[in-house]
């Protein structure tokens, strides 16, 4: 009550003094909370678009793989994903499933002696979300930043984080209904070889006001049997953090 008092009385006689504007955090600050903010939630859920155009002389050519998930830490988890249009030659869906006790997930035809349509595995007593992931990340459709983000999978963000560079805010846009961030970096695409230049190109990360991510876009220039592509490929995402998922979601079948 003292202390109150004390303050009520240095506010009402002192000298006003003026207002000090609130510091823009910088680009590498939004992004590392943005990280930490899913590292601490208990559970993500939502889904995340990935579109890539691929335009040529030719016309154009377009690919929709769409992930719903739903991570319930320490160890439960449910990812689906599917492409759009069908492929002749790739896998065109990927599931997995943890209960915390059992893993299960799908398998493209022809990987395994037998055909078998899906592995079955027990999760050990040290495994969390993050190791889960591993057992499968190099089977599914978008092996993306926003996927292993949602894991909280250090190794599989690293895959993109170890080649950026160059952070920088740019000015702020309204994504969907939200106000957000726009975080430019400096992707390395291709390390330096002896045959080849590093390749670096612009990378752009959308993230909400509440620290959300909401999107990864980028556009590179491929050359492919003698013929030129522009490529764009962006994520949409749509997480929610924190939040009730039923437990049904995680019934391994």
């Amino acid at each position: 009550m003292i202390a109150t008092l004390a303050l009520s009385m240095v506010v009402t006689f002192a000298p006003q003094a003026p207002e000090a504007e609130a510091q823009q955090p910088t680009a590498k600050e939004v992004f590392q909370e943005m990280l930490s903010r899913y590292h601490a939630a208990k559970s993500v859920s939502g889904t995340v678009v990935f579109e890539q155009a691929a335009t040529s002389g030719s016309g154009e050519k377009r690919v929709v793989i769409t992930t719903r998930l739903a991570v319930s830490k320490p160890k439960k988890f449910f990812i689906e994903q599917s492409r759009n249009p069908r492929d002749d030659v790739m896998p065109n869906s990927f599931a997995a499933v943890s209960d915390g006790k059992k893993l299960g997930y799908t398998v493209p035809k022809g990987l395994l002696p037998g055909d078998p349509p899906k592995l079955f595995e027990a999760v050990p007593d040290y495994s969390g979300v993050s190791e889960g992931m591993d057992a499968f990340a190099p089977l599914l459709l978008d092996r993306s930043f926003p996927i292993a983000v949602a894991f909280y999978n250090e190794y599989e963000m690293r895959l993109l984080t170890q080649e950026l560079g160059s952070l920088t805010l740019l000015e702020d846009r309204t994504v969907g209904e939200q106000e957000a961030w726009v975080i430019k970096g400096q992707y390395i695409r291709f390390r330096r070889t002896a045959n080849r230049p590093e390749v670096k190109i612009p990378i752009y990360f959308y993230v909400s006001k509440s620290y959300d991510l909401l999107g990864v876009v980028y556009e590179e220039g491929l050359m492919d049997g003698g013929v030129q592509y522009n490529i764009k490929s962006r994520w949409t995402v749509n997480f929610q953090r924190d939040v009730e998922i039923p437990e049904a979601t995680f019934t391994v079948r």
